[in-house]
């Protein structure tokens, strides 16, 4: 087409070939009232002019910044003061879909991070090490906050159990200490006391009683250590020989 711009006049097929859209979106854009080509009197096609080019270039570059073809349609009647608000206000919503990805990106790390825990404890299991978390508190589903948490992080999900009784669990999530002063103490179900922890990589089956290795793993340390806590921070769920496991990294205390 650029050899041929002597031309008066071009069809639809050769302007969508020149600006690498669709034929159909040039269609959408006259429906909308942002694009209006002529069109012969004898065959009624389409017949684009050097001034339509013009026109859809401003289209492009206005659809690039984001604005809508109810602006776009607009913008030649729109004065520069009115140009200058609509762009503004474009920018505050970019700024806040920049902020919404970041969040996003946030939360992918999040979940990156726990993947690679997971393979850490694998290569590495029953290193020794302090506890990342200092106070839990209880959590139930129902609490729309703290589920508001879980959601925002899932590593914030923690179980507690004491190995003197492990058939008494506790479902709770990690808050940060700054917010233990908020909480009412009979919420707090633990707190961290300076303890060494031995950590480990455990699982459990998603299916009917929920069977996992967590005693198989307190056993081998304890016929090292005397113990105490035992915290499970939820990690990821996910398939591993054919079965759904949740995957956690728990800490049994050292006493």
């Amino acid at each position: 087409m650029a050899e041929n711009l002597q031309k008066n006049t071009f069809q639809i097929g050769e302007i969508a070939k020149f600006f690498d859209i669709p034929a159909s979106t040039l269609r959408y854009w006259e429906e909308m009232g942002v694009l209006r080509p002529e069109k012969d009197p004898e065959n009624h096609y389409r017949e684009y002019e050097i001034e339509d080019l013009m026109n859809i270039s401003d289209i492009i570059f206005y659809k690039k910044l984001g604005l809508p073809l109810k602006n776009i349609r607009q913008m030649e009647s729109t004065s520069p003061d009115e140009h200058y608000q609509l762009f503004e206000e474009k920018l505050a919503d970019l700024k806040e879909e920049e902020k919404a990805l970041q969040q996003r990106m946030e939360k992918l790390h999040h979940h990156m991070e726990a993947i690679q825990t997971l393979r850490d404890l694998r290569k590495n299991p029953y290193q020794e090490t302090d506890i990342d978390t200092d106070c839990i508190v209880s959590f139930d589903f129902i609490e729309r906050e703290k589920l508001l948490r879980y959601i925002e992080n899932p590593y914030l999900y923690s179980r507690v159990q004491h190995s003197s009784d492990m058939k008494k669990e506790q479902r709770g999530i990690t808050i940060e200490p700054s917010e233990e002063s908020e909480m009412d103490p009979s919420q707090i179900i633990w707190k961290n006391t300076g303890h060494r922890y031995i950590a480990f990589l455990m699982k459990e089956e998603i299916s009917d009683g929920f069977p996992n290795d967590l005693m198989e793993h307190l056993e081998k340390i304890q016929e090292k250590y005397q113990t105490g806590a035992v915290i499970s921070r939820f990690l990821i769920e996910a398939r591993e020989d054919r079965k759904i496991y949740d995957f956690y990294k728990t800490y049994v205390e050292i006493v």
